[in-house]
Order: structure tokens, then C-alpha cells, then sequence
């Protein structure tokens, strides 16, 4: 077995700070993570009082002000009880939230439970004001601690020190999400110990040089964190074994399973017979997460239609008036199944475009199946101002009302590309193509074809209506700053 104790490569920003020099070890996380939990608190605690308050003042002035002071300390306590300040859902993902929602609906449910079991007057305006507005203020509140948390990660402080344990070929891969994750989850790897030989046998002896050599690096490292990845090498009495010695040092143990690209909802825990066992669901957008989608996608884009038609005549103008030609481009893409359809798009390149794309072949600086030119001599004037801000793309909406395409979905493709598409790739068709998607919102035209294909891949196995509202959400930001768009 071999030890590997020198510092795995930061990303810039952390490599910017000292970090070396920093207070680090278990004692200095364990300190910045009360810090911040007690920063939570406090904000949690102004927030909802400052929202029971002035709705007791504005609405309950005539009532008893225990009754308010009751709710306020069923809130306060069952935030702690929920523990939507623990450390390890601070700072990504939604699980902090999504327990600040379930605590403030729990202590508003048990606070007018014992008001009617007590046969007292029931303040409905705390329901109707004190709740929405409350968890809103909270979840804001979160919001903002959140992203001054990533900006500390980002400079390297209040971070998680980790050490990475296990199979060599598995190290590396963990190695390279982590350290791609590091402004999201604030861990960052600063040695790695690969396991070498069989210990899977009863040999003591073995397990105890392998606990200690491990110990060795957490201790010299002052880490705070072991990532142990799954790896057949290793008995069950030798994890059970690092893992007490690790509760002795006050260091964390992860384990990391073997499931990547995989999406939290998906997956489920239950043990049997003390054994740990990860159930993971297929995706399948049928029944209600269909009808889910759908619904989300008509209201979105009968709204958008709605909204932006004095613009989208406007640009239709531009267009006619820029350069002789329809207004509109038609071009047959694949959609779900493969099926067929005409994708609509404001013309943002000479008529028959696509008759000189033979002669512009070798100059492409898309990916691998995709052409792509950021000075595509075809464009027209407007239509480097409308790709630009993706604003050609706007007529798809009606390819949406129509039911051809998703507000968020993989990109739709020309049946040439299906044509190159491999097993995997086909599986993009499972759903229907989006106008803008995780794609989009990662780096657009700058994309790797294997990249855009484990994105769209990604949102094809793990689609939920919240990750469809975020990324909507975050492709208003790109398009403003015109990334990747070409």
C-alpha cells in the first residue's frame, strides 16, 4: 500500500488563498460551522418575528399577544427540530430549503391544532399572511447566507479539508468531481490514499496498517473529512474500523458510492439486517410527471406568446427589412421518439443558407457533430444581434403550444446528427426537445459533443418541475451575458 500525501491541485480561487496556513483540522470546522449556524439562527429568528409582528400589529392588534408568541416559538423551535441548519445541507441542493418549508408549515399546523383543541379564537390571518410571507422571508434569507457562503468557499475559507480513500481508479474520478464542485459543496481534496491488496480476508493486522496509514494522512493533512469510495478491497469489519478511528479524531466519514449522474430523487436508503442498501428508481416522465410537464409548458409558453407579442413583431419587421426573405426559417428537427417536426426560428442568415454550409465544413469550430462559426459569414446583420440573445429562438414557443417541443429539454437535433448518434445518444429522444436546457445554461456553443450528451442525458434520467424552473431561471442570466452563443 502507498500513501500520497502531497496537495492535490486546487482551483484558482481556492489556490488564491493561503490555505495551507489557515486554521484547518476538525476543531476549525467544527467552529466555522456553529458560526454559521448560529448566523442562521439569528436571521431565522428576526425574520419570523419581524413577519408575525407586523401581522399581529396590522391585522390582530385587538388579540392577546401570547397567542403570536406561541407561534413564534413553535417556528423557532421547529426549525432547530428539523434540523435546517445542519452542515451538511448548507450551501447546495435543496434539502435545506425544502426543511425550512416542512417547519414552517409543521409549526403553523400544530399552533392552530392547539388553539382549536383548547376551543380558543383562531387568528387566520397568521395562515393567510404569517406563512407565506414567513417561509418566503426564510427561504430569502437562506438564499443570501447561501451565496455568501459559496463566495467564502470560492476564496478558499470555510471550506472542508478531504481525504480520498479507496480504489486508485476510483480516487481519480471523485478527485476530479470534487474539486469541479468545490464553490457548491466547499470541499476540497488535499490528499488521496489508494488501497492496494486484498482486504477482504480476516487478516487484523492488515486492517489495523491500513487504519493507521489512513489515520497518518488525516492527522499530517489536518483534514476534516474522509471520502471513502466504494471498493471491493475492503471488508466490512476494516470500514467499521476506520470509521471508529475517524469518531476518535472527530473526522467525518463519507462514503461514496459507485452511482454517478444520478440525481437525489432518485434515489432511496433502507437497511436490512444492519446492511445499507441504495435503491435506485428509473426515470420514467409518464403518468402525473407528464401531465406535470405539459401543464408547465402551455403555461409558459401561452404566457411568453402573449407577452412578447409586440416584440416578436417588432423583430419580425427588423428581419423583413434587414434582408430579402421570409421572416420565419423552417427546419425539420428530430423530436421525442424520433418523430419529425419544423422547428421555427426568426431567418438570422441569408436565403439558402444551407446550400453553402458544404463549403464552410472545414472551418467549424463547433463540437465533433455540430457545426459551428463564431463569424459565420451567412449571418446577417440582425441575426448576429438576435442569436446573440437567443432572441431567433423565440418563435419556438408556438412549437411548444403545439406540443412539438418543451420549454427545457436536450437541443433538438438535425436527422443528420441522429444519424450519428450511437445507443447512448438515442436515448436524448425520450423526451421531447427543449428551447433551452442544461446545455444552454453550461456553456452553449462552447460545449464538447460529449459534454452536451451527458447533459442532456443527465436531465433525460433525473427531469424534475423545480430543476425545469431553476434552469429557466438561470438561461435568462446566460442569455443576458451571451455565453457561448454564436
Amino acid at each position: 500500500m502507498s500513501v500520497q500525501t502531497t496537495p492535490i491541485s486546487l482551483s484558482n480561487a481556492a489556490a488564491s488563498h493561503d490555505w495551507m496556513t489557515a486554521p484547518a483540522g476538525p476543531a476549525s470546522a467544527r467552529q466555522w460551522q456553529r458560526g454559521y449556524a448560529r448566523r442562521l439562527a439569528l436571521t431565522d429568528l428576526i425574520l419570523a418575528s419581524g413577519t408575525v409582528a407586523a401581522v399581529h400589529l396590522l391585522a390582530l392588534p385587538e388579540l392577546p399577544v401570547l397567542g403570536t408568541a406561541v407561534l413564534l416559538a413553535l417556528w423557532l423551535t421547529a426549525l432547530g427540530a428539523a434540523r435546517s441548519r445542519d452542515w451538511r445541507h448548507i450551501g447546495a441542493g435543496v434539502t435545506e430549503y425544502r426543511r425550512v418549508l416542512v417547519a414552517s408549515v409543521t409549526s403553523v399546523g400544530l399552533f392552530f391544532a392547539t388553539l382549536v383543541a383548547l376551543d380558543l379564537p383562531t387568528p387566520r390571518e397568521h395562515l393567510i399572511w404569517s406563512l407565506p410571507m414567513g417561509a418566503l422571508s426564510l427561504l430569502l434569507g437562506r438564499w443570501v447566507w447561501r451565496r455568501v457562503l459559496q463566495r467564502k468557499w470560492r476564496s478558499g475559507i470555510w471550506t472542508h479539508r478531504a481525504v480520498v480513500v479507496g480504489h486508485p481508479g476510483k480516487i481519480n474520478h471523485v478527485v476530479s468531481a470534487v474539486q469541479g464542485a468545490t464553490s457548491c459543496t466547499g470541499t476540497v481534496v488535499i490528499a488521496t490514499h489508494p488501497v492496494r491488496g486484498d482486504l477482504t480476508g480476516g487478516d487484523a493486522a492488515a486492517r489495523e496498517r491500513l487504519v493507521a496509514q489512513i489515520v497518518d494522512v488525516v492527522t499530517s493533512s489536518a483534514a476534516d473529512l474522509v471520502l471513502l469510495t466504494e471498493t471491493d478491497l475492503l471488508s466490512a469489519q476494516a470500514v467499521r474500523e476506520l470509521g471508529w478511528a475517524l469518531d476518535a479524531l472527530d473526522v467525518n466519514l463519507v462514503v461514496v458510492p459507485s452511482l454517478t449522474e444520478t440525481a437525489g430523487s432518485r434515489i432511496s436508503s433502507h437497511m436490512i439486517a444492519g446492511v445499507p442498501l441504495l435503491h435506485v428508481a428509473y426515470p420514467r416522465l409518464t403518468g402525473r410527471a407528464r401531465i406535470l410537464k405539459r401543464s408547465f409548458d402551455v403555461l409558459v409558453s401561452a404566457l411568453a406568446l402573449l407577452m412578447l407579442a409586440p416584440g416578436l413583431a417588432i423583430i419580425a419587421v427588423w428581419v423583413r427589412l434587414d434582408s430579402p426573405g421570409p421572416v420565419l426559417f423552417r427546419q425539420e428537427r428530430v423530436g421525442i421518439n424520433h418523430s419529425r417536426f419544423s422547428m421555427l426560428k426568426f431567418r438570422s442568415m441569408v436565403v439558402d443558407a444551407e446550400r453553402y454550409l458544404s463549403l464552410l465544413k472545414d472551418r467549424s469550430e463547433g463540437n465533433e457533430v455540430l457545426f459551428k462559426m463564431r463569424r459565420d459569414p451567412r449571418v446577417t446583420r440582425v441575426g448576429t444581434v438576435l442569436r446573440r440573445l437567443s432572441l431567433d429562438e423565440l418563435p419556438q414557443f408556438y412549437n411548444v403550444l403545439r406540443g412539438e417541443m418543451s420549454v427545457v429539454g436536450p437541443r433538438p437535433p438535425l436527422p443528420q446528427e441522429v444519424e450519428a448518434y450511437d445507443d447512448t445518444a438515442h436515448r436524448r429522444l425520450l423526451v421531447k426537445p427543449g428551447i433551452t436546457g442544461l446545455w444552454q445554461v453550461t456553456g452553449r456553443s462552447d460545449l464538447s459533443w460529449e459534454e452536451s450528451i451527458r447533459l442532456d442525458l443527465y436531465y433525460v434520467e433525473n427531469w424534475t418541475l423545480l430543476g425545469d424552473i431553476q434552469i429557466v431561471l438561470r438561461t435568462a442570466r446566460a442569455v443576458f451575458g451571451g455565453t457561448g452563443a454564436y
